[in-house]
């Protein structure tokens, strides 16, 4: 009586051996196969950029959230140099959003997110010369989508 045991015993250790196996296997694939930045405009993987104006000019890269864009200046003129040295505050008329993450880019109108959101831009995507009535103060960024984003 104790073989019969013993061997749905050892089948059981098998199985469960086999079930980690593959999920560990699984596990190690989910992280091999995870999907690359999504490209935009002129905004390196991983980035969320601003713009001076339109996409060939200064930008400013965030790789994360930025209640505050005071002190932030569009300091990168790799595509141009139009607006370089520039207050990012209410004056970013472009927006890319290069995600390695599937982060949204939520703008707001006023410091720490306190005026209400302008506008989103999902990941791999990018709106150019909005409005000056969009013109952003701070970002923050969400694995969720906010809604109406471009």
């Amino acid at each position: 009586m104790l073989v019969p045991i013993k061997a749905g015993w050892a089948r059981s250790r098998k199985a469960l051996a086999a079930t980690a196996a593959l999920a560990a296997a699984l596990a190690v694939g989910g992280v091999v196969t995870a999907s690359p930045a999504s490209a935009g405009t002129n905004c390196s993987g991983g980035y969320h950029c601003v713009f001076w104006s339109s996409f060939n000019s200064a930008r400013h890269s965030y790789y994360d959230s930025d209640s505050n864009f005071t002190n932030d200046t569009f300091n990168n003129t790799t595509y141009g140099t139009a607006g370089s040295g520039t207050t990012v505050n209410d004056n970013a008329w472009s927006a890319s959003n290069s995600s390695s993450g599937g982060y949204y880019s939520r703008y707001y109108l006023n410091i720490n997110s306190g005026g209400g959101m302008l506008f989103c831009v999902k990941p791999g995507s990018e709106v150019e010369e909005l409005s000056a009535a969009l013109s952003a103060s701070s970002l923050s960024l969400t694995t969720s989508n906010p809604g109406g984003c471009y």
